[in-house]
This record gives C-alpha cells, sequence and structure tokens, in this order.
C-alpha cells in the first residue's frame, strides 16, 4: 500500500472513530430521560417506603425533581469526560495502539460509573425498611443482567485491543455490540453507556481491519 493511500486509509479510521464517540454522546443527549426512571421509579433512590398501618405504607414516597440534581450532576459528568476526552483521544493520539488502549480504559470507566454509583446508591440512598425488597435486591433485578452483559462487551473490548489482525477486529464489533444489549436490558443505563458504546465502536474503528478502511476510504473518495 502507497503511503499516500495507507494515510487515506488511517484519516478514516481516525473519522469514524470521532464519530463514533460523538454518535454515543449524542444518543444520551436524545435518550437520557431513561436514567431518571430508573433511579427514581425503579431503584427508588431518595425514595422511602412507609411503615405498616401508617398512610404511606406501600407506597414509594420520593424527592421530588429538584432532589435529583445531584444525580442527574453525578452522572453528567461521566458523560462529558467520556465524550469530549474520548472524542480527543481518537483525534489526536496518533498510535492506533495507544488509542485503542485509551478508549477501552475510558469505556471501562464509563460502565463502572454507572454501575457503581447506582449499587451503591441502592445500598445507601433507598429507605427499604419496610419495602418488600431491600434496595440492593431491586438493583439485583433492575439492573444485574444489563450490567453482566455490559461488563462483558468491556472485557471483550480490551481482549480486542490486546489483540492484532482478524480475530482484534471481530472482537472489537462484538465490544460495543454487547453494550447496545446492555442498553435495551436496561434503558436508564443510557447515560453512560451510551458514550461507553461509542468509545469501544471507535477502538474498534481504530483497529479496523486494514480491507474495511481501504472500503471507507473508497466510499469518502466516491461521495
Amino acid at each position: 500500500m502507497s503511503r499516500s493511500k495507507r494515510t487515506r486509509t488511517e484519516r478514516t479510521g481516525v473519522l469514524l472513530a470521532v464519530a463514533s464517540v460523538l454518535a454515543g454522546g449524542v444518543a444520551w443527549v436524545l435518550f437520557g430521560g431513561a436514567a431518571f426512571a430508573l433511579v427514581r421509579e425503579q431503584l427508588h433512590l431518595s425514595c422511602s417506603m412507609g411503615a405498616p398501618g401508617s398512610e404511606g405504607a406501600d407506597t414509594w414516597t420520593c424527592a421530588d425533581g429538584i432532589g435529583y440534581l445531584g444525580v442527574a450532576v453525578i452522572l453528567g459528568l461521566m458523560w462529558f469526560v467520556a465524550v469530549v476526552v474520548g472524542g480527543l483521544v481518537a483525534l489526536l493520539v496518533r498510535s492506533d495502539g495507544a488509542a485503542r488502549a485509551c478508549l477501552v480504559v475510558l469505556a471501562a470507566a464509563s460502565v463502572a460509573w454507572i454501575l457503581g454509583w447506582t449499587r451503591y446508591g441502592s445500598a445507601t440512598l433507598v429507605g427499604d425498611e419496610y419495602a418488600p425488597m431491600s434496595g440492593v435486591a431491586y438493583w439485583n433485578q433492575a439492573v444485574g443482567p444489563a450490567a453482566v452483559a455490559a461488563i462483558t462487551g468491556v472485557v471483550v473490548g480490551a481482549a480486542s485491543a490486546a489483540m492484532t489482525g482478524r480475530a482484534s477486529w471481530i472482537l472489537g464489533i462484538a465490544a460495543p455490540v454487547a453494550l447496545v444489549v446492555s442498553v435495551v436490558l436496561q434503558p436508564g443505563l443510557i447515560v453512560c453507556l451510551a458514550p461507553a458504546t461509542g468509545l469501544l465502536a471507535a477502538a474498534a474503528a481504530r483497529g479496523s481491519d486494514p480491507t474495511v478502511r481501504s472500503l471507507g476510504t473508497r466510499g469518502l473518495a466516491l461521495s
């Protein structure tokens, strides 16, 4: 492959990576309202259930919308870091290996942030003394299956980043697909899983098979 053609192919990989990160960020902006439903209606964070025989028995009483501003800031912070830092890494880091490693680490941090924070909140911010289940049990029920899919995606993405060749590319494609499955299982996680999906897709783009990059280059040339 000539130097000019190789440069065009590499540029295509970078552009695909940046587009993937930004697309993940936009997905949260469009569908992020599901996170509020998860936190309040399914996990019952900042909610409590009244004692049997009381007026609030068998009913969750939750904080108003303002009471969840802290939640929005905590989750939004990771979204901002993932999108901004991920976009800069995809665009500016020239080494494909280094870029892929950084993108996977950011994706792992984003997944750990949403899973860890919601798990912690379920253990400490739910007034479950009179509830039929503990706060952690609500988390296991609402988030558990999606958490397994998300963690699997990160592990597969890490394996892809540590490999080269066609196998690496195949695993790189499978990783963001696993995160999409996670979001389907629990849409409320989209606040951090959408950018994480974009980051893993970006890592796959930076490590894509040369044939795929060449096809992308031809497509850009024809457009």
